[in-house]
């Protein structure tokens, strides 16, 4: 079955999902009407159904005409400002229609959501006054996507065809996430046979696995640095984020006329922007306090108990205080993960880009904090200083009036040194379990929970409603099931490509920093990443409403992030191995050896950083392939145009000149002739007088 069979099906139909069970019937019935008035002033074509309990879908089509214009005017927009080299043309005076769903899809989604003096209707969901408009999405392409599914489950690994097609169904956006990873995954199978090799015949924390493996964490980055500018070529994106326009949320201060455009331009001080940019300072020292606090706290706890408590019931009160953090945290998190999206809303960016970088920069430090604090906490804390650490806890214990004594043995405490690597273990590993059960077998149960859900719900009786047909008599058969299914997506959650991406950035992270505690770390990453691949496409088309098909030309701010753990990792890295290293077992600090471990941190920053610098050297050496094409194909167009000129050019110097010469000769025919003769003779005259002899010089 082809991927495409059913391409102009599904590429001009939208849905907006309104929900009016929080508010009044009148109000909800003035607000319906405007979105319709708004949907149809712009040409779009409306069908009401009803929806799930108190809401509406309305699908929505464009009629051809209009979205091959609007589709056309987007090409043009990319040629005049550079996204693509390619001049677009019209089919005998025809704008052509997209070459892919999503094309057609973005243009539709533009017309939905664009303000009105862009030519769009201005519908901006939760935003405004539309914030009972709980969602704007496309329908899924379920025969589309159940044919690339059956296709992957043939191959081991993703083709590039196999992203074009991602590409023509999501979008470039997700295109590039799944670029991405498929791209990582395939990176893997080096640190994970290494690793192995590693863990067969190596020492622990061995000095050479973990040169390999940072030395392939700043190749791999490198080598994406140049994949994402052949995906954007290839994709013909490349620079698209300066199109973008402004976020129905951006709050402008004021407008300005544009020097160079002469156009009038809603601007936000920046002075402003800045100062509001700084609350981002004490945003991550109140999270890094808040939690890092907690963290530390219930570590020492958990320390003591599993470490110095002998008593009664210490089997469950060594897990206790990680059960209680393990489900307080998400509640802290999402409260702070709140706070962060206040906190952005309140910076004003001006486009989508620039808001969700910022956000995900803010999310990034968030899951940093939770996910890498306990670890450092075992390494550079824990074994290092865990006496020193007991001792403080002895004295506070004895400062609130706290006897230690009996079930308490401090005098028999010592540091068990295999619990970094027990930790890393168990974290690694409760990833990965959690996000194989939260991605594959919680979605079979929340579908089974959902059927059983419609079908109590469709034993009630419920009104009859009659609705209008979509103006497409040669797809009606596919189309009756368009309101059956526009209502079962509208339940959907939206998907979020960052949130996939982030776990990935996160997984990225516990390679570089802490490899050498575990070298099997790569091998599990490798198979959950193969399974990772084909659960996020599936989740996307079964979880998920279909996203809207946004340009990118890059994943965006997540590469900074990945480039700071790669370069954080060449610090912990060293300082693991250092400490230890066989014979050591984590008592650097105790043998006085501060200096020599700021030394070898010293070293590896450095080494680092030359080496980044002389794989990306090397790579840019190597070039992009697409880029290479785009070269010669920008070259090639110059080339006929000047052809094409100095063509027209030459035809038209050949009349004239032979018009010129015409008329010359049939006006005095005889002078040319008398004029070559006496042109003649008087440069023979001239080259003569120029000889030694003084008597031809006299006769000039």
């Amino acid at each position: 079955m082809a991927v495409d069979q059913t391409a102009g099906l599904y590429d001009d139909i939208y849905v907006v999902h309104y929900d009016f069970s929080e508010i009044d019937h009148e109000i909800a019935v003035g607000e319906f009407k405007e979105l319709v008035n708004d949907l149809s002033a712009v040409g779009l074509k409306v069908n009401v159904q009803p929806g799930p309990e108190k809401s509406l879908v309305v699908l929505v089509k464009a009629p051809h005409d209009l979205l091959a214009t609007f589709v056309f005017k987007s090409r043009v927009k990319d040629w005049l400002y550079g996204v693509t080299q390619r001049k677009p043309e019209e089919e005998n005076g025809h704008c052509i229609a997209g070459n892919t769903e999503t094309e057609n899809l973005r243009s539709m989604f533009h017309l939905v959501t664009w303000k009105k003096s862009l030519g769009g209707a201005g519908i901006t969901p939760e935003t405004g006054k539309w914030k009972n408009v709980k969602s704007v999405y496309p329908l899924h392409n379920k025969a589309a996507t159940r044919a690339l599914l059956v296709k992957w489950s043939r191959q081991l690994i993703l083709r590039e065809e196999d992203l074009d097609q991602i590409r023509g169904l999501f979008g470039e956006k997700v295109a590039i996430y799944f670029a991405f990873l498929q791209a990582y995954l395939v990176a893997l199978a080096f640190p994970s046979i290494t690793g192995i090799l590693a863990w067969l015949y190596l020492p622990g924390y061995s000095l050479p696995y973990a040169i390999l493996t940072s030395l392939w964490c700043t190749t791999f980055l490198e080598y994406w640095r140049l994949k994402e500018v052949d995906l954007s070529l290839r994709w013909s994106v490349k620079g698209v984020g300066g199109l973008k326009v402004n976020r129905a949320q951006f709050i402008p201060d004021r407008e300005i006329l544009n020097a160079i455009t002469g156009e009038t331009e809603q601007h936000f001080s920046r002075r402003k922007h800045t100062l509001r940019l700084l609350l981002q300072i004490p945003f991550a020292l109140i999270a890094v306090a808040g939690l890092g606090t907690l963290i530390s706290l219930v570590f020492v706890i958990e320390l003591f108990i599993s470490e110095v408590y002998d008593g009664p019931l210490k089997f469950y009160l060594e897990y206790f205080p990680t059960v209680l953090l393990a489900i307080s945290l998400p509640f802290i998190s999402a409260a702070f993960e709140k706070l962060a999206a206040t906190l952005t809303e309140y910076e004003n960016h001006r486009t989508e880009d620039r808001h969700e970088m910022a956000l995900t920069q803010k999310i990034f430090v968030l899951s940093s904090i939770t996910k890498y604090l306990p670890i450092l906490l075992t390494a550079f804390v824990y074994v290092p200083c865990g006496d020193i650490l007991v001792g403080y806890v002895e004295s506070l214990l004895r400062n609130l009036g706290v006897g230690v004594s009996g079930a308490m043995s401090l005098e028999s405490f010592s540091v068990d040194s295999s619990r970094l690597r027990n930790e890393v273990v168990a974290l690694v590993v409760t990833e990965q379990v959690l996000g194989f059960g939260e991605e594959l077998i919680l979605p079979v149960f929340k579908r089974k929970a959902m059927k059983w859900y419609h079908n109590i719900q469709s034993r009630q009786p419920s009104p009859s409603h009659r609705s209008t047909p979509l103006d497409t008599p040669d797809r009606s058969s596919i189309e009756a099931n368009f309101p059956v299914q526009a209502r079962d997506e509208a339940e959907l959650e939206k998907y979020n490509v960052q949130d996939d991406i982030q776990e990935m950035v996160i997984q990225f992270g516990y390679l570089a920093l802490f490899s050498p505690v575990w070298p099997l770390i790569p091998i599990g990453f490798l198979i959950n990443n193969w399974i990772e691949i084909r659960s996020d496409f599936l989740k996307i088309c079964i979880e998920h409403q279909r996203p809207p098909p946004i340009r990118a030309d890059s994943i965006g701010p997540w590469i900074d992030s990945l480039s700071f753990l790669n370069w954080l990792g060449s610090i912990t890295t060293a300082a693991v191995v250092y400490l230890f290293r066989e014979g050591v077992d984590g008592e650097g600090f105790k043998k006085g050896n501060l200096y020599a471990l700021a030394a070898t941190i010293f070293v590896s920053e450095h080494i680092y950083l030359a080496v980044r610098y002389v794989v990306r050297m090397a790579l840019e050496r190597i070039g992009s392939e697409a880029a290479r094409r785009e070269s010669r194909q920008l070259y090639l167009t110059r080339r006929n145009i000047l052809d094409e000129y100095e063509k027209k050019k030459g035809v038209v110097s050949a009349e004239v000149w032979g018009e010129k010469m015409q008329r010359e000769s049939s006006a005095a025919p005889l002078r040319s002739g008398s004029d070559a003769e006496g042109s003649l003779k008087t440069g023979i005259r001239l080259i003569r007088c120029e000889g030694d002899s003084s008597q031809i010089k006299k006769k000039c």
